[in-house]
């Protein structure tokens, strides 16, 4: 069977990014594929173009990471993946029994990325969908995941976040936003209190497995309403994020 080398190629390239966090530079690929660069580059710029790549220049050199394309394509088979059919039916029945919407999301190139939704059938209609990617500084999602994250990793992640200010409710602030993390720490769940939307409220809390690290976050979702305690909401969704880690052998 005839194999063809340039394809073989951009899978390897694509595994190898799919590995890691800092990406790759072009010089790395080179020498880790033992390729030429010319090839390596006339690859690279197809995959960028197709959103299969991101480059990523903040750094002064032109470093090479997974890109939102190669998500939604995996994101075909996502129903077959083992978190999230351990998660779905305790997400189902919470979200039915709030009346509300369920999500489960990873970080993804420093975003909130869904990987999971279900509504009950009386939620409110959200924006979001599976594959949809949202700033980790205003929702509860990406704060329920960063806060458990090391010292140097939440310096970097927000280093690289734009923290825009979507409501008059949206923390726009580093300092700020270390603030919440300490909170969000010692909770043990997050909150997004109409900083994305004026009409949502939701909270969060993160998905731990056998390590100990986090590797998803789920949330709840409502219609804001002045009496609903979005503390109440929160020792509510870690409840159920606890079953799901405790089924991933956390402890």
């Amino acid at each position: 069977m005839k194999l063809n080398r340039t394809l073989m190629r951009a899978i390897d390239i694509l595994e190898l990014l799919s590995k890691s966090k800092e990406g790759y530079t072009l010089t790395q690929l080179s020498t880790v594929l033992d390729s030429p660069k010319s090839s390596i580059f006339d690859i690279m710029k197809t995959l960028v173009f197709k959103n299969m790549v991101l480059e990523d220049n903040q750094s002064g050199v032109t470093r090479y990471k997974i890109g939102l394309q190669s998500f939604l394509i995996g994101s075909s088979y996502i129903n077959d993946i083992d978190l999230v059919n351990i998660a779905r039916n305790d997400l189902i029945d919470f979200a039915n029994k709030m009346e509300a919407t369920t999500f489960m999301a990873i970080l993804d190139d420093n975003m909130v990325t869904y990987i999971y939704k279900y509504e009950s059938e009386r939620s409110i209609i959200t924006t979001a969908n599976i594959g949809t990617r949202r700033s980790i500084h205003c929702a509860a999602l990406g704060k329920a995941m960063i806060a458990f994250a090391s010292k140097e990793e939440i310096e970097e992640a927000i280093a690289k976040t734009d923290f825009i200010s979507y409501t008059q409710h949206t923390i726009t602030s580093p300092d700020e936003y270390l603030k919440e993390l300490e909170e969000v720490k010692q909770k043990g769940y997050a909150k997004d209190d109409r900083e994305n939307t004026l009409q949502q409220i939701a909270a969060a809390a993160p998905i731990f497995d056998h390590t100990g690290q986090v590797v998803a976050s789920i949330s709840c979702v409502g219609f804001y309403e002045s009496q609903v305690n979005l503390d109440d909401l929160g020792v509510l969704v870690k409840a159920v994020a606890d079953r799901i880690s405790a089924k991933l052998g956390h402890c």
